[in-house]
């Protein structure tokens, strides 16, 4: 007898084209807001109610899951907090599909009035950097008339943690903050992918010069003061759209703040004079920044050093705001784009997505096949049975701990591995996915695309390694615990990922979206593959990437928080008779050892080495 679905008891008619709800098997361990008291679409105030289901699991690695409809909500929904210092962390409030879920705030809500005083509808935690693995996902958040001080979101998560599918809008003249990553220090690395904002005074706010946020996909409208407001933190942005009347993006002076942006879209709508498209007082690195509308399109405020605004209307194809293009072996002159030549970048690849399915039709248990839900047998061999028993999406449900410590083959026509935000442990050293071709022991068909997806190592739980070596595609996203080997011909997609990848089969493509390496020593290989990346952040010490055997890495925005005394002699990027582009290059160090050497470079037997941090690197 198939269990009863999450979502299943309210009946959304779907129109043709129409997003489906996003629903979960009842026995995931996601927690459903309407056993905690909260029904949609009743115009009564659901704040306990929602509140209740959050606080169900402090740090628990839960899913709060709203089903279709409208949600009340009348003061701030608050992240639980744990004990003994984990608090705040591993929560995820998960809606059924951003145009079928809102949370609303009300009209005129008591403490929200005043702009002086901004409030949240939503607030995920605060410093220190602890806040692993919080989400807010596939929701609106709408904010009524009469809230002058409603901030929509603050989100705030720490290694792997993302806000996806998400808009948050607020009435005319209402709201202050859209999503506020400011409001407190030791804010990511994390990743927003497809955010829209409409309203509020500003529509994005980031701060802090830790840990930097990578974004992708991000629009903004109607805003009253600024776009997207930025001061010391840095932040790596890939397809930014702005249909405004005020300036779009504003990185404000200070000593550290950073902005990479490439595939922007910035349009004026009847700005005042004077106003910029885009006003930038530090540092900013640009890629195919199409600006239109504005007086002045670019406004480099950093008098004296920049190289100068970008006045007419039109597409910067490439270009810095400051004078600081290094490269070991090209020959730049004055430090420009202008004098560096040609520069052959990877081209970037989508994400694919993978089909939901039916949860009562297409998903399987690992439990119902013998996995031990308390972690003390190895659950490979029962992981393997859910793989072949044919269905599409194999789930651990929370609530559970797994233990892996063996070979499992991804093999037929499984095309999801989700975790529920479930955790296993791997501490054994011999935990190994093998993503094959051809090898499902009935001869059902390989899926052609394949996801692990939302699951976490326990804290000193070792690692799983996930062994490409197939033509198919492979994404791992919103994990912690997974290294990633590349010895196929497919591609690799990596979004949200605490771990690491290396290409080791030459050919091989990968294309990586918030990644977060901490192991000591070498944390990522390319050898003779392309890889590329949009937000890079490591920690420790170790050669952040080693690109060898012709090789391709292209970074976009890196953040190496060099949080242990540098090891000299160590380069923190490393190439061989290969290539690399590494644009917004970044670091944060508190102890007086920084990173003493930058690149090593080596073309045709001869080594050259770079001991300054660069902005921009072009390799031969």
């Amino acid at each position: 007898m198939r269990p009863c679905w999450i979502g299943c008891c309210l009946l959304v008619p779907l129109l043709a084209g129409a997003q489906e709800p996003i629903r979960f098997p009842s026995d995931g361990g996601v927690i459903a807001v309407t056993d905690h008291g909260a029904v949609p679409n009743d115009g009564i105030d659901d704040t306990r109610a929602i509140q209740a289901a959050l606080d169900a699991h402090p740090n628990g690695n839960r899913i709060v899951h709203l089903p279709p409809g409208e949600w009340i909500v009348s003061d701030t929904l608050r992240w639980p907090d744990g004990t003994g210092g984990n608090e705040q962390k591993r929560t995820i409030l998960q809606g059924a599909g951003e145009t079928l879920t809102t949370i609303r705030l009300p009209d005129g809500a008591p403490g929200f009035g005043e702009a002086s005083a901004g409030k949240a509808v939503i607030w995920t935690g605060s410093r220190p950097a602890q806040r692993f693995r919080n989400a807010v996902r596939d929701l609106t958040i709408e904010v009524g008339k009469n809230n002058a001080g409603a901030i929509g979101l603050q989100f705030n998560a720490s290694n792997q943690g993302c806000v996806r599918q998400v808009t948050i809008r607020a009435a005319e003249g209402s709201g202050l903050i859209g999503l506020d990553l400011g409001h407190t220090d030791e804010i990511g690395p994390l990743l927003v992918r497809d955010l829209t904002v409409e309203g509020f005074e500003v529509g994005i706010s980031s701060k802090w010069p830790v840990n930097s946020n990578t974004f992708e996909r991000v629009t903004l409208r109607g805003q009253r003061r600024l776009g997207w407001w930025n001061y010391h933190q840095m932040v790596f942005v890939r397809g930014l759209v702005s249909e405004n009347a005020v300036t779009a993006l504003y990185n404000e002076k200070d000593s550290w703040g950073t902005v990479t942006l490439l595939d922007a879209t910035i349009r004026g709508l009847a700005p005042a004079a004077g106003t910029p498209g885009i006003l930038n007082e530090r540092q900013m690195y640009l890629r195919q920044v199409g600006v239109t509308g504005y007086p002045l399109a670019i406004d480099h405020a950093d008098k004296g050093r920049d190289k100068g605004d970008v006045p007419a209307a039109g597409t910067v194809a490439e270009d810095t705001s400051h004078t600081n293009v290094v490269s070991l072996f090209r020959e730049i002159r004055d430090g420009t784009f202008a004098t560096a030549g040609a520069v052959a970048h990877l081209p970037v690849k989508e994400t694919p997505s993978v089909p939901w399915g039916d949860p009562g039709r297409d998903w399987v248990n690992v439990v119902d096949f013998g996995a031990d839900p308390e972690g003390r047998e190895d659950a490979s061999a029962a992981l393997q049975a859910a793989i072949d028993a044919g269905a599409k999406t194999v789930y651990l449900p929370a609530g559970a701990e797994f233990r892996f410590d063996a070979e499992v083959e991804i093999r037929g026509p499984v095309e999801r591995i989700i975790g529920l935000e479930g955790r296993f442990n791997a501490d054994g050293g011999g935990a190994l996915w093998r993503l094959v071709d051809g090898r499902h022991p009935r001869g059902l068909p390989d899926a052609p695309t394949v996801i692990v997806e939302r699951c976490s190592n326990r804290s000193g739980g070792g690692s799983v390694k996930i062994r490409h070596e197939s033509k198919r595609t492979l994404v791992v996203s919103s994990a912690i615990g997974f290294d990633v080997e590349g010895r196929g011909s497919g591609d690799i997609f990596l979004d949200d990922l605490c771990g690491h990848v290396e290409l080791m089969q030459p050919g091989q493509s990968a294309w990586c979206r918030q990644l977060n390496s901490e192991r000591q020593g070498t944390k990522c290989r390319n050898y003779g593959g392309r890889l590329w990346i949009l937000g890079y952040k490591t920690e420790k010490t170790g050669t952040l990437i080693e690109t060898t055997g012709g090789g391709i890495t292209e970074v976009v925005g890196a953040f190496l928080y060099s949080n242990a005394g540098w090891v000299a002699g160590e380069p923190a990027f490393l190439i061989e008779d290969s290539t690399a582009i590494l644009v917004g290059v970044n670091e944060r160090n508190y102890n007086q050892q920084p990173v003493t050497l930058w690149v090593r470079e080596t073309q045709a037997g001869e080594t050259r080495e770079l001991t300054e941090r660069p902005w921009v690197y072009l390799s031969r």
